[in-house]
């Protein structure tokens, strides 16, 4: 691991020149302020976690010790797995096989998906019925008067509109009465299941939503309006990879995100606070996203979310690739492949986290198309934390008379007049300034 560099001795102003190297586009210039005093930080600290495979679904070479080993090296605080309603049931309470025994295993929070589906009963599958509705509520009630109840998060199913019933051509909005994956049929089973496990357990923590997806956000803003009033957090997923090649960055993904709180603050008439609860970026040959790019995104978006408060929680889409299929997209989204190796994602995710559990405050300082710029202030002194928004961009700052240290993710650090910054997140150290920073952007 390179060596943490020293933040400069003074530095009252920072004035650089951003040079993108592009073809494309014609030089243009920015200007961009950087205020001196950095506002207070978010209200709790945004928890970080990583999908896992010891529910339903099969093995897929998940291992108990080696992934509890890894979410701890990471410095992850969850991890998200799915608790099978029938397989909770013949446990009679307890948390059911191999589940239960990386639970046991791991000191990170459980969020567990509570599958939306039980043939046994009678409703049940999906449970659209009063009856089924009212089995699954016991079912969520159950789970949260565990002695794992207060701290496990509880998702209440994963990705209802796509999966309640299956072999349909997916919604493209929020659904019709009659078919079971309408927000209509969500929102009455939410409510029952969320009231239930609020009695069983007070301080429980539920989460509704957990979209699959959702064209406009359509599905998700009528669940919204129809539970603004319940004590829950709002949960989504979003995946890029098989958009136009211009559009599977992080960037198109905190823009969504942006547009989502902006389309709930409409349509349910708040803005809540959201549980990104699964982002991903796989590395199959179909739909080709590198695995350098796929690192360089998850930095990104973790970085983000550290610096906007109204994102409580993200949770990466997956600890390991569950496969060996090299063209199979749902193989191919870990941080490690099938047998553990790291890919570059794993020290960029680490050390993303690392600055997030250093953090006291942080801000998204500017955002442009092509520049995104975060001011940070942490246990290791004040940062700038830069990278450019599209894969082949490469900037160039230019501290006016100064010489400043500076690293990127993952690499090593240099104390120079200019500092490159590229796709890849670089943590640029500086002392407390005693005026604004004001950089002149030139692409």
């Amino acid at each position: 691991m390179a060596k943490r560099f020293a933040a400069p001795a003074v530095l009252a102003v920072l004035a650089a020149v951003a040079t993108v190297v592009s073809s494309a586009a014609p030089p243009a210039k920015e200007r961009i302020v950087v205020p001196k005093t950095l506002s207070a930080g978010r209200a709790a600290p945004l928890l970080i976690g990583v999908g896992t495979h010891f529910g339903i679904g099969g093995e897929y070479n998940y291992q108990i010790g080696e992934s509890a080993r890894l979410i701890d090296e990471l410095g992850f605080d969850s991890f998200r797995d799915d608790l099978d309603w029938p397989a909770f049931q013949d446990a009679k309470g307890a948390f059911p096989g191999r589940l239960g025994q990386f639970m046991a295993a791991t000191k990170a929070r459980p969020l567990l998906i509570l599958t939306a589906g039980n043939r046994r009963i009678e409703g049940a599958n999906p449970p659209v019925t009063p009856g089924g509705r009212t089995a699954y509520a016991t079912f969520a009630a159950q789970v949260a008067a565990t002695p794992q109840g207060d701290r496990a998060l509880l998702e209440l199913g994963n990705e209802w509109n796509l999966r309640a019933v299956m072999g349909r051509a997916a919604l493209a909005d929020a659904g019709r009465i009659e078919d079971p994956r309408a927000a209509g049929n969500y929102i009455p089973l939410a409510r029952a299941a969320i009231a239930a496990a609020g009695a069983a357990n007070p301080r429980a923590t539920v989460l509704y939503g957990a979209a699959g997806t959702d064209p406009q956000w359509l599905w998700l803003g009528a669940v919204a309006a129809g539970l603004k009033r319940q004590r829950a957090g709002l949960s989504v997923h979003y995946y890029n990879h098989c958009k136009p090649a211009a559009d599977r960055t992080a960037s198109e993904a905190i823009g969504e995100m942006q547009r989502l709180r902006e389309t709930l603050g409409r349509t349910a008439g708040t803005a809540p606070d959201l549980y990104i609860t699964e982002i991903g970026w796989p590395t199959a040959t179909s739909c080709r996203i590198s695995r350098e790019q796929s690192a360089d995104n998850l930095a990104q978006f973790l970085l983000w979310s550290m610096a906007t408060p109204w994102v409580r929680g993200v949770w990466i889409y997956q600890l390991k690739d569950q496969g060996l299929n090299t063209d199979d997209i749902e193989d191919n989204f870990g941080l490690y492949d099938y047998n553990y190796k790291p890919k570059p994602s794993a020290c960029l995710v680490k050390e993303s986290i690392g600055l997030s559990r250093a953090m006291r405050r942080s801000r998204v300082a500017y955002r442009s198309p092509r520049i995104t710029v975060l001011d940070y202030a942490g246990a290791d002194g004040r940062k700038l934390i830069a990278w450019t928004n599209e894969p082949a961009a490469v900037a160039t700052l230019r501290p006016t008379g100064q010489s400043v240290e500076s690293r990127p993710l993952c690499g090593t650090g240099a104390k120079a007049a200019t500092v490159s910054i590229t796709n890849t997140p670089t943590v640029i150290a500086v002392a407390q300034p005693a005026a604004d920073m004001a950089f002149e952007a030139e692409f």
